[in-house]
């Protein structure tokens, strides 16, 4: 059994464990999420494995169970996020962890914007990779334990653009009024949001299929998607992890 086997395995034990003693809606709603999450792990670990092998794979098969699951769970009571308390969420509908905006001046805030680029062998060198990137996967190594990375996770990195995509919500409250157009919990209604002549986007690591110079980027501000942003300009960054 490979660890992430066993992570995964240790995840649906404790998913069903709380879903017995769930005592609201959307606790067991959460938690059939939570079991969902560890099937299609599980499940795309097995194709996977299929595939090393040279056997036919069914990954869309893996993703149409989970999906349906998703929907199962939503029926009595919607739910969506799960806080961590660490500064991180994670969107039960996608298993993606996304880190959370603050208004603290640290490198989480909300104000802080950041380039994208890269040098002449394509390896990222804007302060979105070097300062943003690097300092949240910035860990120190001793033995076989690495601390001080984000919310003890060493892998995070910027969003495809689908992924940012994801959390962009017109309906959410305040949207286009100060508040941004995402239903991440925290940060709706309590947290003022930048908007100026840039209209607040927010970069992907995904680039332009029709040349090599822009990436693509969402606002936040007023929901305008796909936003074509070039890369010497500096716009704001969410990091997330996870993902099939």
């Amino acid at each position: 059994m490979t660890t992430k086997t066993t992570i995964w395995t240790l995840i649906l034990s404790l998913a069903l464990t709380s879903a017995a003693f769930a005592a609201t809606a959307e606790e067991k709603c959460e938690s059939k999420k939570l079991i969902a999450l560890g099937k299609r792990a599980l499940c795309l670990e097995k194709e996977r494995g299929k595939e090393v092998l040279g056997k036919p794979t069914n990954v869309a098969g893996c993703e149409e169970k989970f999906q349906k699951q998703i929907a199962a769970a939503d029926k009595k009571v919607a739910c969506r996020w799960l806080e961590h308390g660490d500064g991180t969420v994670t969107d039960l509908n996608t298993g993606l962890q996304w880190e959370l905006k603050t208004n603290d001046g640290s490198i989480h805030d909300k104000d802080a914007r950041f380039l994208w680029s890269y040098d002449d062998s394509r390896k990222p060198n804007g302060s979105a990779f070097v300062d943003f990137l690097g300092r949240l996967n910035g860990g120190v190594s001793g033995g076989f334990v690495t601390t001080g990375c984000f919310a003890n996770h060493c892998d995070w990195r910027l969003p495809t653009i689908g992924e940012l995509r994801s959390i962009l919500d017109l309906s959410a409250p305040g949207c286009g009024s100060g508040a941004p157009c995402t239903t991440i919990p925290g940060e709706t209604v309590s947290l003022p949001f930048p908007t100026g002549p840039d209209g607040s986007s927010y970069w992907s690591s995904s680039t332009y299929s029709g040349t090599t110079a822009p990436a693509w980027g969402v606002q936040f501000s007023d929901g305008l998607v796909y936003a074509w942003v070039k890369m010497t300009m500096f716009n704001y960054v969410r990091a997330v992890r996870g993902g099939s």
